[in-house]
């Protein structure tokens, strides 16, 4: 079974937020059968220029039913999941909450003034 979008399941940024809350699902039209059966091809084409090249790993168990939990917090496919950390990996977007939150603690980051 393909796993869906589910809105209700998917944590966004404020950023991501804020986008969200600016559109009036209202005022939307659904785009005629011609339309969507075009959009729909564009997309595949699209997907399939951007991951064309298959990796078959080997991980522990314990690591990959994690990833499957996070991945359905996240509402997204377990492969989706870990596709999306390797690129934040490799992009250098990747960030240890916990590394930070240490990093504040001890004063790294120091005090902004007010009105800065």
């Amino acid at each position: 079974m393909k796993n869906k979008y589910d809105p209700e399941k998917v944590k966004l940024d404020a950023y991501e937020q804020s986008i969200e809350d600016a559109i009036d699902y209202n005022k939307l039209k659904r785009p005629s059968s011609k339309r969507m059966k075009e959009l729909k091809a564009a997309a595949t084409a699209t997907l399939k220029a951007l991951k064309d090249t298959r990796a078959n790993i080997r991980i522990n168990g314990g690591d990959m039913l994690a990833l499957r939990r996070r991945a359905q917090e996240a509402g997204l496919p377990y492969q989706t999941f870990i596709a999306h950390i390797m690129h934040l990996y490799l992009t250098d977007q990747l960030v240890n909450l916990k590394e930070v939150q240490k990093m504040a603690n001890a004063g790294v980051f120091g005090r902004r003034k007010a009105g800065t």
